[in-house]
């Protein structure tokens, strides 16, 4: 495909993705003055899984005198098990409170009593500190936001998918070829900020939204940025599992901390006193997740291979605040939480790694920026409830001044066609944003930008590639079973390449992420013989400190026949 026959725009940033991360950048590049052009491949603002989120973030805002970040921090640093990058923590929880105060005075509405912030408790934080969005989710937010882009003037471009970042001839981020209702279109820009994470829709069961699918996560490697800690991924542990027509609507995680909640087996027993005897079910996703997985496994689960979640004696009104989108999908299949066991079930919901990036959002590929779910750094091995939405505000506001920063020191470079097929490569290192680890290892290759006849449907593919992820990295996982699903995965590689020959780009494009995200994923599975935070070895059920370091991957161009390696 040559570049001439794109459309073409221009902009001083381009932010790809347009959840609480990417509106965030684009309102505070074009504070900046930066002219931003904001891309999304679905409809603007409701495609993105800040729309699904359950409306909480916690920050230390000043409302409880006793609550400090350093005990945020601390928090943090417990549960990511010793894999967080401290100065990205640090950070957060230095800006966590001033953010909240900026969508504030953004519009945003908060739940609020005695005059300030409301406060409550979320699992794994030692205080309460979880602000919630007024009414129960994260659409007012989310909505609030749109409508300040679209005063600002933001240019919003929706079913529009980024396929890749364009680089001047230095290899330097210039702009994103993109395509849209009309066709290719190039976007040439001085800047471009990512935020367009969530890879839950390459697994089967997922609260993600559709277009979750982990292109974000490709469309950074293509570009030279480097990945890390993919195999954290993070199973949410109530999502409901029955009636299918709720199934993996998550109830919130800030459910499981309100007072009376409990989980039951099939049997009517409350079981998390086997598993977490202190915090019961206010215990972290990861611990929940097994726990929930346990109790089905070995016989004790629900006709849905569930467990039940009992809130007869809960707060309404409380759990309004925090659960209020799962409490309106429920009833609007006729069900009363209150009065009735609702049935639930651990699913994909966030991933712990991601994009390489230091406190402003800078990469390996200078002009290249990244923020929210789409980096690593901040949780490590484990996300802290509450803590994903107040990440996307915190580095969406930085990452948005340093893209707009870059883009006026740098200004429009013409970009360079398109860059040819590299080959993915893996390292072991201690701070993945420095490349001084173990020897690389190649894992698989990544083809150059293009699209097929349109002939085709990729989804029995899909299909395949999901079950993998369950054999190889779901919530409990072997060396053996990785095994056994990497080499199924390399079995795919002929009808890949066919079915990407008889795809339309966008769908080409996704099966193409699809496939090399997931492998990369169960490399990173087999590679890291322990068991820490979201990932369980049953064979290597300790953590061990020789695994304090980091899985990362890169891409780099492929090597001549008989010549050197990269």
């Amino acid at each position: 495909m040559e570049i001439s026959e794109a459309a073409r725009r221009r902009a001083d940033v381009v932010v790809v993705g347009s959840g609480l991360a990417g509106l965030l950048a684009a309102l505070t590049a074009r504070e900046s003055g930066a002219a931003v052009t904001l891309v999304a491949q679905g409809e603007i603002g409701k495609s993105a899984n800040s729309w699904l989120a359950s409306g909480g973030l916690a920050a230390v805002t000043g409302v409880d005198p006793e609550d400090s970040p350093e005990l945020h921090l601390a928090d943090i640093r417990r549960t990511a098990r010793g894999l967080v990058f401290d100065d990205i923590a640090r950070t957060f929880v230095a800006e966590a409170g001033p953010a909240i105060r900026r969508l504030e005075a953004l519009g945003v509405a908060f739940h609020r009593t005695d005059g300030d912030l409301a406060l409550f408790p979320a699992p794994g934080h030692s205080r309460a500190r979880s602000i919630r969005c007024e009414g129960g989710g994260a659409v007012g937010l989310m909505t609030t936001l749109l409508d300040r882009a679209g005063e600002a003037g933001i240019a919003l471009l929706g079913q529009t998918t980024a396929i890749e970042v364009l680089k001047d001839a230095g290899g330097a981020a210039a702009g994103l070829l993109c395509h849209g209702p009309d066709g290719w279109l190039e976007i040439e820009a001085g800047a471009v900020l990512l935020a367009c994470g969530g890879m839950g829709r390459i697994f089967p069961v997922t609260s993600n939204h559709a277009l979750a699918d982990g292109s974000g996560y490709y469309l950074a490697l293509k570009a030279g940025a480097v990945l890390t800690d993919l195999e954290f991924v993070q199973f949410t542990p109530t999502s409901l599992a029955w009636p299918p027509e709720v199934r993996g609507t998550s109830t919130g995680g800030g459910l499981m901390a309100q007072p009376g909640v409990k989980l039951l087996n099939a049997r009517g027993e409350r079981f998390m006193h086997r598993y977490d005897p202190e915090r019961m079910e206010a215990s972290t996703r990861d611990v929940l997740s097994r726990a929930i997985f346990r109790e089905v496994s070995e016989g004790r689960g629900t006709p849905h291979h569930a467990v039940w979640v009992d809130m007869s004696e809960t707060d309404r009104a409380a759990v309004a605040q925090v659960s209020g989108r799962f409490l309106r999908a429920i009833a609007a299949v006729g069900i009363d939480p209150f009065t009735e066991r609702v049935e639930v079930a651990p699913d994909v919901h966030f991933a712990m790694g991601g994009v390489a990036a230091d406190v402003d959002g800078r990469t390996a590929v200078p002009g290249l920026f990244a923020a929210g779910e789409i980096t690593a750094g901040l949780h490590g091995a484990t996300r802290l409830n509450s803590n994903g939405l107040t990440e996307a505000a915190v580095f969406g506001i930085r990452a948005g001044r340093a893209a707009a920063g870059h883009a006026a020191r740098s200004g429009h470079r013409p970009p360079a066609a398109p860059a040819a097929a590299r080959l993915v490569q893996s390292l072991i290192a201690p701070d993945p944003r420095k490349l001084n680890g173990q020897p690389r290892a190649d894992l698989i290759g990544i083809r150059a930008t293009g699209g097929g006849t349109g002939t085709t449907d990729p989804a029995p593919l899909k299909a395949e590639i999901r079950a993998l992820l369950v054999e190889g990295a779901g919530i409990e996982r072997t060396g053996a079973a990785v095994e056994r699903a990497l080499a199924r995965h390399a079995a795919l590689e002929p009808r890949i390449e066919a079915a990407l020959a008889a795809s339309g780009p966008v769908e080409g494009f996704s099966l193409d992420a699809m496939y090399v995200l997931s492998r990369l994923i169960l490399e990173a599975s087999g590679t890291r013989t322990e068991s820490r935070g979201a990932h369980f070895r049953t064979d290597c059920p300790e953590q061990d400190s020789g695994w304090d370091r980091h899985i990362a991957f890169v891409a780099g161009p492929v090597p001549a026949p008989g010549g050197p390696r990269p």
